[in-house]
């Protein structure tokens, strides 16, 4: 009722799942972080339907619809584990003295970071709202981990938000974090 680009939520959703699973050996969680952050991604956005056209902190009106919202399906602390992640999806960095983070456990503050950064990384590679990117391969070597997104068209401007917002996501790894693009019919990528 909310969303006002259901393909750009259901894109991103389907994009940091792909993250999440191919960053599990890092990160450890399992099905139930891994529902939160799909409820996160197809839910980050709904607070441009409170903002206006400037969609101006649209982040932290979702965090609040989310809150909000009499849910039957998720206990209260998953509620305030999706808000957070949802609100992180964009601008500000988790910081435990954040509202959004106070009341939540360490450890549930430890899945938002990891959930949120799963989500920024893929927000940005949709940047244009277009689904440009087929998929995204998690390809690890040692402690350096490389993100490959497929797509047939270019996809720079994705590229370029997709690097700016893995900073939460690169300031969890144990290495450094590369980025790059396959296109159909090449075997290697393009950074």
């Amino acid at each position: 009722r909310h969303e006002r680009e259901p393909e750009h939520t259901r894109q991103v959703a389907r994009l940091a799942l792909q993250l999440f699973d191919g960053l599990r050996p890092l990160h450890g969680y399992g099905a139930a972080e891994r529902r939160l952050l799909e409820c996160a991604a197809l839910l980050h956005d709904t607070g441009w339907s409170v903002t206006g056209p400037s969609g101006h902190g649209h982040h932290k009106a979702s965090a609040r619809l989310i809150r909000e919202f009499p849910w039957t399906a998720l206990t209260p602390d998953e509620v305030r584990c999706v808000a957070a992640t949802a609100r992180y999806h964009r601008k500000a960095l988790p910081d435990p003295g954040h509202d959004d983070l106070l009341g939540l456990s360490e450890a549930d503050q430890a899945r938002v970071r990891r959930m949120a950064a799963c989500l920024r990384t893929a927000d940005g590679w949709d940047r244009r709202h277009l689904g440009a990117v087929d998929r995204i391969t998690v390809v690890r070597s040692g402690d350096h981990v490389e993100l490959r997104a497929e797509a047939s068209d270019r996809i720079d401007e994705e590229w370029s938000a997709a690097d700016r917002k893995s900073d939460l996501l690169r300031s969890l790894l144990p290495g450094p974090l590369t980025l790059s693009v396959i296109r159909p019919g090449h075997r290697t990528p393009e950074p």
